[in-house]
């Protein structure tokens, strides 16, 4: 599996995680949390030995995820995004005010499963690229 670590964080609180692999990945991530600058939406990412640390911090939720570097970009950030759209359409803003680890029966599994769906599926962020592309033309057509 390419993407091989994901969690869900409101500042250094963990609200939800899940670890394809055994190691120090998780103990990264929470000194990565550390670092980054409180409460501005951003994407950024982190070299470690042989992986890329890729955060994408919105609406006042970090999801970070950590993939093979030889992965690139581009599918981590989309994998990213899909797992934001798809917390804060299930929990929004209780996120805000949520207890660690709070959400994590529930989303450790859809971390999992979108892993599993991004990593092996080439055609995945060219899916949601083109499924974005739709809804802006939509929004478009019908705003007019």
């Amino acid at each position: 599996m390419a993407i091989l670590y994901a969690l869900v964080a409101r500042g250094t609180v963990v609200l939800a995680e899940f670890s394809a692999v055994t190691g120090n990945s998780g103990a990264v991530a929470r000194r990565i949390l550390e670092k980054l600058p409180p409460d501005s939406d951003s994407r950024a990412c982190f070299s470690q030995d042989r992986y890329i640390f890729h955060v994408l911090r919105a609406d006042g939720v970090t999801f970070l995820c950590m993939a093979n570097d030889t992965f690139g970009r581009r599918v981590p950030f989309s994998y990213l995004e899909d797992i934001h759209m798809r917390f804060m359409k299930n929990y929004g803003k209780v996120a805000h005010s949520a207890l660690a680890y709070a959400m994590n029966d529930e989303f450790s599994r859809v971390l999992h499963q979108q892993m599993e769906y991004f990593s092996s599926n080439p055609s995945a962020d060219a899916l949601n690229r083109v499924r974005g592309e739709v809804s802006e033309a939509n929004t478009y057509h019908h705003g007019g």
